[in-house]
């Protein structure tokens, strides 16, 4: 009797047992099968399809889809020449410096058709082209994926060759994931539009199609308060007090309340405390991207390459930059007169080039 209960016994603590493993067996292969599966972003194909619709060339501008272009069909060789002299600033071996390079893509990157998909040069291409040559230790920022997955929204403008703060924010995007950073979302942001604004574009045409379809220039306010000075190419002492916005500008001008325009040199002072400091070489594309950074660095310094003639390399050391940005738009990365006045920075009074 007394065996008949242990075997009893043993038969129910084996299959309880192999119950529970059952079980637990099921549950790891339950809680794999919930793992989230992280998707790559699909990014668009360049070359839309053909819609029947036809560009008109208006002396450099070309009129499409009742907004205006230029068709970019930069050469290596000048390619090269940029990041030559992208190379000498890495070259100098300022101690602690962090270089990074972004070169933005123009507005036609972003509405070619298979009609006129022989008439430019693909961009991404161009701008990987110019990374190849540049030493390995300079971070390249090639912004036309994440620019090219929005295409559809109001990123350039209709009738002036710049982007909207929209189309610097999906590049400002890109430079963050480069820069280990954490890009502020536009969700909760307060923002101004300027309307009425029509651009270089319709003052070179005078085009009825781009009077009739206008821009509106939209600025962002962002939450964290920021002290904005002007500088001087005569004195790396001198800041006098400003605002980031020239909100009194209007129409024709309104591109200009970024930054005030082009200013030869500006700075940011934030109330961030993270030791990021960080300096901007840029032509005018460059007004509408630095603000977005005054969400990510201590201290962000604004210098146009075409107007700044200072001591460049003094004023880094004296504000202690440790980060330095290249942006440029791809026309002026391939033009000889921006990569001379780039070039020119690291010369103090070095004269400017001009178009």
């Amino acid at each position: 009797m007394r065996f008949f209960f242990f075997s009893i016994l043993f038969y129910l603590i084996t299959f309880s047992s192999c119950n529970n493993a059952s079980t637990k067996k099921e549950e790891i292969v339950d809680s794999s099968l919930q793992k989230e599966v992280i998707k790559e972003p699909v990014i668009p194909d360049r070359i839309l399809p053909d819609d029947g619709q036809v560009g008109i060339r208006k002396g450099a501008v070309f009129i499409f889809k009742n907004r205006g272009f230029e068709l970019f069909s930069g050469g290596e060789a000048m390619g090269r020449s940029y990041a030559t002299v992208i190379n000498g600033y890495n070259r100098l071996k300022i101690p602690g410096l962090k270089i990074y390079n972004l070169i933005v893509p123009n507005g036609f990157e972003f509405e070619i058709t298979e009609r006129y998909k022989d008439k430019v040069k693909p961009a991404k291409e161009a701008i990987n082209t110019i990374f190849k040559v540049e030493d390995p230790e300079i971070i390249k920022v090639n912004p036309v994926d994440e620019i090219r997955m929005h295409r559809a929204e109001y990123i350039y403008f209709n009738t002036d060759h710049h982007w909207t703060s929209l189309g610097a924010y999906y590049a400002y995007r890109s430079f963050c994931a480069a820069a280990n950073l954490i890009p502020i979302s536009l969700d909760t942001i307060p923002s101004k539009v300027k309307p009425g604004f029509l651009g270089l574009f319709y003052r070179l045409t005078k085009s009825a199609v781009l009077k009739n379809n206008p821009d509106s220039v939209r600025y962002y306010l962002f939450p964290d308060s920021l002290n904005f000075y002007i500088g001087t190419s005569k004195s790396l002492n001198y800041w006098g007090k400003s605002k980031m916005y020239a909100e009194q500008v209007s129409g024709a001008n309104s591109y200009s309340v970024f930054l005030q325009g082009d200013l030869p040199i500006c700075k940011m002072e934030t109330q961030h405390k993270n030791g990021r400091r960080i300096a901007i070489v840029k032509e005018s594309y460059g007004n509408a991207f630095a603000p977005f950074l005054s969400n990510n660095y201590e201290k962000v310094i604004v210098v146009d390459s075409r107007y700044y003639s200072g001591d460049f390399i003094g004023m880094l050391k004296a504000e202690g930059i440790n980060e330095l940005l290249f942006l440029n738009n791809i026309f002026a990365a391939h033009t000889p007169f921006h990569i001379s006045n780039i070039k020119g920075l690291a010369t103090p009074g070095s004269p400017k080039a001009k178009p």
